[in-house]
């Protein structure tokens, strides 16, 4: 495949560099599961949400969080098909590896396309590569009207020149400008029969991850692109009226880097508010008072004798692991007899918003 005429601009390289540091901390700096698993909690509830606003099928946040665990009602199953198929996508993206028998191709592609639209077209339908005289069906997707024609062109040949291109790393193209231009190919051709818009998204997604700018499938991809839909609409279209894709690139690039940079401060912030002060604690206080610590920023105070039920230990083992936090002051004794009670110190209360 010839390259698509670009120019490397100076926030093309600024967006790459900044996308590369981002990712090296997050792998550099891995969080334990505990910490981790709220977080692509999160972003994964984010990528349904900005799935429903992509095309125009909007359900908010905490609908958007059921449905990534799975607590939709019965009644729902049909009306959120799109959603649970787009959850089940994504765990087909979670576990793709280089062990996969479907490598970078139209395959693929099709592969992805049939979760999401499964039980949403008809079944002969599915993972279809229109002709030319075929339109693409606009359910589910609003990039549709983006497309161009091309008579004369074999779909999947073209595409499966693409993912070559993709994959060959003798030119000097970076991967990430490489799926860029995918993302670009994709709305120009909508290859698909149906779907194109959330299979393009999910193949920039997939690919991302096999070469080593998503890991563990955080990168909430969705959520970038629908926090600049519009404006990636509008360079989509100047870069096609002027034959060169470097505006589209540079709205992809900033986009892509922006979002993997807040996942990279979520997951610092997260390190520095959850382990590290963890562990400056384990070397003054066992589990169980570091697990009071958590308790009391919560539920403001304690007994003795709940703390003995809480942890499961003797009275005399509570007395000796309250009585040691009181002299290292991280709380300190309030009432007398059997109205004591303890609470934390007033260095050790958190603020409101660490509550949040």
């Amino acid at each position: 495949m010839r390259t698509p005429k670009y120019t490397l601009t100076n926030l093309i390289l600024r967006y790459i560099i900044k996308y590369e540091l981002s990712i090296n901390n997050l792998k550099n700096n891995k969080l334990p599961d505990k910490h981790k698993a709220p977080l692509e909690e999160k972003y994964s509830a984010q990528d349904i949400n900005a799935l429903g606003n992509l095309v125009g099928n909007s359900i908010g946040y905490n609908q958007a969080l059921q449905i990534h665990r799975g607590q939709e009602m019965p009644s729902q199953k049909k009306e959120f098909k799109l959603f649970t198929n787009f959850r089940n996508a994504k765990d087909f993206v979670r576990s793709y590896n280089e062990r996969n028998a479907l490598k970078p191709s139209m395959d693929l592609a099709s592969h992805i396309n049939k979760l999401v639209m499964k039980d949403i077209v008809d079944e002969w339908d599915l993972a279809k590569v229109r002709s030319f005289s075929e339109k693409p069906n606009e359910i589910y997707d609003t990039w549709y009207k983006a497309r161009d024609f091309y008579p004369k062109l074999d779909l999947n040949s073209h595409f499966n020149e693409i993912f070559d291109w993709i994959e060959n790393d003798k030119d000097n193209n970076h991967k990430l400008i490489k799926l860029g231009v995918l993302l670009f190919e994709f709305i120009d051709k909508a290859p698909f029969l149906s779907g194109n818009q959330i299979t393009a998204l999910l193949m920039v997604e997939t690919l991302s991850k096999k070469y080593g700018y998503n890991p563990n499938n955080i990168i909430p991809f969705f959520k970038a692109t629908e926090n600049i839909s519009q404006d990636l609409l509008s360079a989509f279209k100047l870069s096609k009226s002027k034959l060169d894709l470097t505006t589209f690139l540079e709205a992809f690039l900033y986009t892509s880097s922006l979002t993997v940079l807040e996942v990279t401060e979520d997951f610092k912030e997260t390190y520095n508010n959850k382990v590290k002060k963890q562990g400056s604690l384990e070397l003054h206080l066992n589990q169980r008072q570091i697990q009071l610590l958590d308790y009391l920023a919560v539920n403001k105070k304690i007994t003795r004798s709940k703390y003995t039920k809480l942890m499961g230990v003797s009275f005399m083992t509570s007395y000796r692991d309250l009585q040691d936090m009181v002299d290292k002051k991280y709380i300190k004794q309030k009432g007398r007899g059997r109205g004591t009670f303890y609470v934390l110190t007033k260095e050790m209360t958190p603020k409101d918003e660490e509550l949040i």
